[in-house]
Formats: structure tokens, C-alpha cells, sequence
């Protein structure tokens, strides 16, 4: 990353802080990723599960960190939208599942479209089984076994 802002012209100081310290969450280090004293850091970050509720909740405004909540909160970069805390909400109380698919979706729209997050790449996945078996479905966002309930041995 560095070497391609540079082609670009924008100089940019690398700093790399051990795991245990950038996410460990002391309040008294200014190392941690909950204080973003910095222009830009990376690191991954994503949902486990298949319902991206909780994850999209947490960009709303009170997740905030800052020094009134020791800072705690998981939204780093300070976003801070009311129609998308509204849309949140909305998603809280909607048990369909193409309104919730619907509503993920423009919530996700908006965390690109207003720069809160900036996706950089995607992490295939790759796994084996028998095949033999059958119902299988590859899921990014969870463990190899999510819909084990599905499977079954091919006849």
C-alpha cells in the first residue's frame, strides 16, 4: 500500500503495533485501534455468522469510542449517520428476511458510499469434503459446518 500512495504522491509513515496492544483495548495506550490516532490503519475486520445485525450496529453514532465510554465501541472510524441508526433500528425490529436482506444491503450501500469503511479484498475460501456428500454450501462469514443440518451422503 504504501509503495502504490507513493506513486501517487502521498507520502506515508508505517507504524506496526503488536496484536495484543492494537486491539487489546487498554484505555491508557494510544496504541489501540479504538483510538485511530492515525490517518488510515487496516486491519480486518468482518462478521462472524450469517446475519450481519450485530456487525451493522455496530457503525451506529453511541458505538462511538472516545474518552466519555473509556474508549469502548467498535466504530473506529467515528461514522456518524441518523438515517442509518434509523435503518438499524428498522433492522432490528424486521424478522422477514427479504426486508432484512434488503434493509443489509442499503446499510452496507451507505457504509461504502459515505467512506466508513473501504473494502481492499476479498478472502476466498477453500475447503474439501467427500464427494459423497451433498447440501454443502461455502459461507465466508461463518464455520465450514454452518448448515451441517443440511448435508447428507448421495444415494
Amino acid at each position: 500500500v504504501k509503495a502504490m500512495w507513493a506513486e501517487i504522491g502521498v507520502d506515508a509513515e508505517l507504524r506496526n503495533a503488536s496484536a495484543s496492544v492494537f486491539f487489546g483495548g487498554d484505555p491508557a495506550s494510544p496504541d489501540t485501534f479504538q483510538k485511530f490516532y492515525a490517518d488510515v490503519e487496516m486491519y480486518t475486520n468482518n462478521f462472524d455468522g450469517t446475519d450481519p445485525e450485530k456487525y451493522l450496529a455496530e457503525w451506529l453514532c453511541d458505538k462511538i469510542p472516545g474518552p466519555a465510554n473509556g474508549w469502548q465501541g467498535q466504530n473506529i472510524p467515528r461514522y456518524c449517520n441518523p438515517d442509518y441508526d434509523k435503518l438499524v433500528g428498522e433492522l432490528s425490529r424486521t424478522a422477514d428476511l427479504d426486508k432484512r436482506a434488503a434493509l443489509a444491503k442499503q446499510l452496507n450501500d451507505m457504509l461504502t458510499e459515505e467512506g466508513a469503511h473501504i473494502t481492499l479484498v476479498h478472502r476466498g475460501d477453500q475447503s474439501s469434503f467427500a464427494a459423497t456428500l451433498e447440501g454443502i454450501k461455502m459461507n465466508s462469514w461463518d464455520s465450514q459446518v454452518w448448515n451441517i443440518a443440511d448435508w447428507s451422503r448421495k444415494k
